[in-house]
Formats: structure tokens, sequence, C-alpha cells
């Protein structure tokens, strides 16, 4: 079941990327989310999406479709496509060529097949569960280092007031501690280049993990962790939470120490 669904999403990601790169030529039309001026969403995503679902419905009727925009079906059984069509929309408007397609599939509540695709980049990570994660079908892993002052960590703080203070705080203390700091503001290709050993850590203050669910199972695939206030989190939830992802169990103790996470 995973190996045909693995395949299928293997060609489509690759064919939705093309999609979206001759849409762009054509034309990018920008339209704000919720009345929220930094939160947007294109003419490009929407198509890209259509794209995907059509093709999703066409090879598997029976399965739901979770989408970042819109498509939303009923997805209580735990089995359903998650998909987001552009992750890292600004960077996409902005002709910055750090986004990506992320394509996922749950089954009975487990991330088991995936790929997070950037079309600019030609760069296609994905996974299978217990076959391992690849970049361009070579088996990658997360880094070694075990020491923060030896590690690079991506930092998105994001848009609500609420995260601004804590935001600063995390910033100065990865700027005391860590060896450099970065942010690309795409949260897939963030989880992606920690599970790819490019990084060692990734802080989101506010992710709907739902939405890249495949970067998730690409990073636990190639030996990561991804955590969040508490402990383990809701991987399925809709509703935005703080995590992060990272390379080892040391690195991670050491973030969460210093955050006050």
């Amino acid at each position: 079941m995973n190996e045909n669904r693995y395949t299928f999403v293997i060609d489509l990601i690759q064919k939705a990327g093309e999609l979206l790169l001759e849409s762009r030529k054509k034309h990018i039309e920008v339209s704000i989310k919720g009345g929220d001026e930094r939160d947007l969403i294109t003419n490009v995503d929407i198509e890209v999406n259509n794209f995907i679902t059509e093709k999703i419905r066409q090879s598997f009727p029976s399965d739901a479709i979770y989408s970042e925009e819109a498509t939303e079906e009923d997805i209580s059984s735990g089995s359903f496509w998650a998909i987001d069509p552009i992750d890292g929309t600004k960077n996409f408007v902005k002709n910055i060529p750090l986004f990506s397609i992320v394509i996922g599939y749950v089954d009975n509540g487990i991330i088991s097949a995936g790929a997070v695709y950037n079309p600019v980049t030609k760069e296609l990570f994905s996974f299978e569960k217990n076959r391992g994660a690849f970049l361009n079908q070579k088996l990658i892993k997360v880094s070694d280092k075990i020491e923060l002052k030896k590690s690079t960590v991506f930092l998105t703080t994001g848009r609500s007031k609420e995260y601004w203070d804590w935001g600063a705080k995390v910033y100065r203390f990865l700027l005391e501690n860590a060896h450099s700091v970065r942010g690309i503001a795409s949260s897939g290709l963030d989880i992606c280049f920690v599970a790819a050993g490019r990084s060692e850590a990734c802080i989101y203050a506010n992710l709907t993990t739902i939405d890249v669910i495949a970067a998730i199972g690409i990073l636990k695939e190639a030996g990561g962790i991804i955590e969040g206030k508490s402990g383990p989190i809701d991987f399925l939830s809709k509703t935005p939470q703080t995590i992060i992802a990272v390379n080892n169990a040391e690195i991670l103790s050491a973030l969460k120490k210093g955050i006050n996470i």
C-alpha cells in the first residue's frame, strides 16, 4: 500500500512542480487570507492545489484530502492526504527560490509516505515509513553534531504579536550559544534541511504541523526528533503550535533548557 502511494507521490509532486513554474511565468495574482495582510495566497497556490487533488481523486477516489488551501474534507478516520501546494508563499511572491510543494499520506494516524519538492532547485526530499528518507533518491541522515556551539539553527518566530518577545529572547540565546542562526521561512524545507544534515535544528513559534506532515515524516525517517512545549506533539493538529525539530536528543536538550520551552 505504501509503495504505490510513494511512487505516485514522487511522480505527482514533480509534475505539480512543472505546473507551478509554468504558471509563475504567466501571471501571479496575490490575495490575503483572513484579513491578515501578511498571510498571502496566490492564484498559483490554488491552481497547483487543484491539480494535486484532482490527480489524487483519479488514482485514489476513496481517500480523504486535507489541504492548507481550499480543500478540507473529513479526516477523522486518521487516513488521508495532507497537501501544501506552496509552502513559503512569501518567498514565492518575492521570487526568492526557497519554497516547496508538500504532499504526505497518513495511514491510520501514522505518517507513512510523502515528499517535499523545490521545483526551482529540483531538490526532491521523500520518505517511506521504515524504508528511509531520501534526497533525489539518495539516502539521507541527520547530522551527528551534539554540541549547540557547533550547530546551525533555523528560527522563525511567526507573525503573532504574542511571540515577539519570546522570539527575541530565543534569537539572543542562539546568537550567544549556537554556531549560526538562519531563517528561510519555508517550514517544509527547514525541516528537510535538518533531515539532510544541513542544519542541526529548526524552531517555529507557531507552526501548523499538518500542513507539512510529509517533512515531519522525512525528518523522523532520517533519525531526527520533533517536539513541542510539553514533549511529543500532535502531528495531525490543525492548531498552530511551537515546535523544535532537531537531529538528536543532545541538541534538543540544550535548546529546551536555553529557550524555556
